[in-house]
C-alpha cells in the first residue's frame, strides 16, 4: 500500500494500470425481449445470431436461463480493441464458428492482447428482477449505459424505468434498436419517434443523435453529456454491429479512479467465494488507493461495527494473477482468515487500509423522482424502504426531513414534514440491521419496488450511546 502519489505511468504492475486506464464498463439493459444477451454474444464472439438465440448460449451460464431465455443475474463480459478500434477476434479456432465446438478466449488473453477494453455488464430486462438490475447499476461503477429497445415493439414503461435509473446515477446513455432485420420501415420509424420523445422530456433533457456511419462516433464521444446516440442494428444480419462496436472502441474513460491512487486503499466487497485451494476470495472494485500481495489490511466492518486484520495472501484481475491492484480495478482478493473468520464476510463490507469506525445513521441531499403516470408516494418520518448507496443494500427507516428546496412546506394532516415527488430534501436516515462503512459523496438511491429517490450522502452522524447501553456497559466493567 502507499499513502504517497507516484504517477500511474510509474506503478509497478502494468496490467493492473492497463485494466484501470484503459478498461471501461458498459451495462447493457433493456426490457426482456430486447435481445440484450444475444448481442453480448454476437459482439463478444463475432458470430451472427439464428434468430432463436443461439448467440446468447455462448454467454449464458445457468441453466434456468437457457430455458426461459431470460437473464436473472449480473454477469461481465469482456471485448478488447486493438489501437486502430478492431476488435480483438475471441474464437480460438475460428474454423469452428460454424459447428456447436465453438469456444472463446479467456478474459485473460483477451485482456493482454487488446489496448482498449470494454466490460459489458449483462443486466435482467425482467420487472421481477428489477431489484438485481437496480443493484447492478449501483454497485458496478458503470461508465455508460446501453438501452436496447426492440425496434418492432418501441420503448415501453421497462424501457422508460431503465432510462430513469440510468439518468438518476448520471450514467450517459446509448440506444440501441435491436431486430431491425424483421422490423417493417414504418414500425422502425414510430420507435425512433417514441426514443426521440423520452429523450427530449424533461427526465432527460438530452439531444438524440443518428449513428449512420463510421465518424459519426467519433462526433459524438466528446458530447455525451448532451447527446443520446442511437444505433439502429441487427443481431442476425449484421446490420449496424461495425457501427456499434466503433462507438464502443471510442468511448473515453468517464470515471476517473486512476487518480485517486494516492488515497488509502478502499477496497467495496460485492462478491464472497469459498474456493477449494485457495481460501476466501472477495470479488470487488477498488475505489482508491493501491495494495499489493502481503500487505496488512482490514476488512470489515462485523455486525459490532470491528474490522478483522488481515492479508493479502493473492490478487487476480480477469483471472489474471497480478502483485498489486490499484483504484479502477475490478479485482478478487484471496485474504487469510480462519474458518470461523469467513463466516463472517458478506457483501456490502469493504477492505481498507486502516479501519473506518462504522456508521449507522447518515445525512442525503435527495431527489424524490416523479413517476410515470399519478405517483401518490408520500415520505415522512418513520417511511421504511430499501437503500442501495454503491455496493451496500439494506433497509433504512427516515429519521428526520429537512425540506432544501423552494417549495412550499408540506405538512399532513399530523403536521409532520412530507416529501412528494419532484420535492429536495435533506433526509437522515437509520441503517435497520447493522452499521455500515460509507462516508460523504457516496451516491445513493431508496426504493420501494420502483426507485422513489436519489441524491449523494452529506455527511454521517455520530451517535450518543443508549441510555440503556450505556449502564449495561457499565455493569459489565464492574
Amino acid at each position: 500500500m502507499t499513502s504517497s502519489s507516484p504517477s500511474v505511468e510509474a506503478a509497478e504492475d502494468d496490467f493492473s494500470v492497463k485494466m484501470s486506464v484503459k478498461h471501461i464498463r458498459v451495462a447493457v439493459i433493456g426490457n426482456v425481449d430486447a435481445g440484450k444477451s444475444t448481442l453480448i454474444g454476437t459482439l463478444k464472439s463475432g458470430i451472427l445470431d439464428n434468430g432463436r438465440g443461439q448467440s446468447r448460449l455462448l454467454i449464458t451460464k445457468h441453466k434456468h436461463e437457457i430455458d426461459t431465455g431470460r437473464t436473472s443475474t449480473m454477469t461481465t463480459h469482456l471485448i478488447g480493441y486493438d489501437e486502430d478500434g478492431s476488435v480483438i477476434q475471441t474464437l480460438t479456432n475460428p474454423n469452428l464458428a460454424a459447428t456447436a465446438r465453438v469456444q472463446l478466449k479467456s478474459d485473460a488473453d483477451i485482456a493482454a492482447e487488446a489496448d482498449n477494453l470494454v466490460s459489458l455488464v449483462d443486466l435482467a430486462g425482467h420487472e421481477k428482477y428489477l431489484k438485481t438490475t437496480i443493484h447492478g447499476i449501483s454497485s458496478g461503477m458503470i461508465d455508460y449505459a446501453l438501452v436496447l429497445v426492440n425496434a418492432n415493439h418501441g420503448p415501453n414503461h421497462m424501457t422508460r424505468h431503465h432510462i430513469s435509473l440510468a439518468v438518476a446515477f448520471g450514467i450517459p446513455i446509448i440506444v440501441v434498436l435491436t431486430k431491425t432485420d424483421s422490423c417493417p420501415s414504418h414500425s422502425l420509424k414510430s420507435t425512433k419517434d417514441e426514443i426521440a420523445n423520452i429523450v427530449r422530456s424533461s427526465g432527460v433533457q438530452k439531444r438524440p443523435y443518428q449513428i449512420k456511419k463510421m465518424a459519426d462516433a467519433t462526433i459524438v464521444m466528446e458530447k455525451m453529456h448532451a447527446l443520446v446516440p442511437i444505433v439502429s442494428i441487427s443481431s442476425v444480419s449484421g446490420d449496424g454491429l461495425d457501427l456499434l462496436h466503433s462507438l464502443l472502441s471510442v468511448l473515453p474513460k468517464r470515471r476517473r479512479h486512476q487518480n485517486k491512487i494516492g488515497r488509502n486503499f478502499e477496497f467495496l466487497i460485492d462478491g464472497v467465494y469459498n474456493i477449494t485451494g485457495v481460501g476466501l476470495v472477495v470479488g470487488g472494485f477498488v475505489n482508491a488507493g493501491k495494495a499489493g500481495v502481503g500487505d496488512t489490511v482490514f476488512v470489515g466492518p462485523l455486525n459490532d461495527g470491528s474490522y478483522l486484520k488481515t492479508a493479502i495472501k493473492s490478487a487476480q484481475i480477469s483471472r489474471t494473477s497480478v502483485k498489486s491492484v490499484i483504484s479502477g480495478n475490478v479485482a478478487g482478493l484471496s485474504l487469510a482468515l480462519s474458518k470461523d473468520q469467513r463466516k463472517m464476510i458478506r457483501k456490502g463490507m469493504a477492505v481498507l487500509e486502516t479501519p473506518i469506525p462504522a456508521t449507522r445513521t447518515f445525512e442525503a441531499e435527495m431527489v424524490v423522482i416523479k413517476g410515470s403516470g399519478v405517483d401518490g408516494t408520500t415520505i415522512k418520518v418513520g417511511y421504511n424502504t430499501m437503500a442501495h448507496i454503491l455496493h451496500i443494500k439494506q433497509n433504512v427507516k427516515v429519521e428526520k426531513i429537512e425540506l432544501i428546496d423552494d417549495s412550499q412546506t408540506m405538512l399532513d394532516s399530523e403536521d409532520e414534514i412530507v416529501v412528494r415527488p419532484g420535492n429536495r430534501a435533506k433526509i437522515t436516515f437509520r441503517f435497520m440491521k447493522r452499521k455500515e462503512f460509507i462516508r460523504p459523496g457516496m451516491r445513493m438511491l431508496f426504493r420501494d419496488g420502483h426507485v422513489r429517490g436519489v441524491g449523494v450522502i452529506s455527511a454521517t452522524v455520530e451517535e450518543k450511546e443508549d441510555d440503556v447501553v450505556a449502564m449495561m456497559k457499565s455493569m459489565l466493567k464492574e
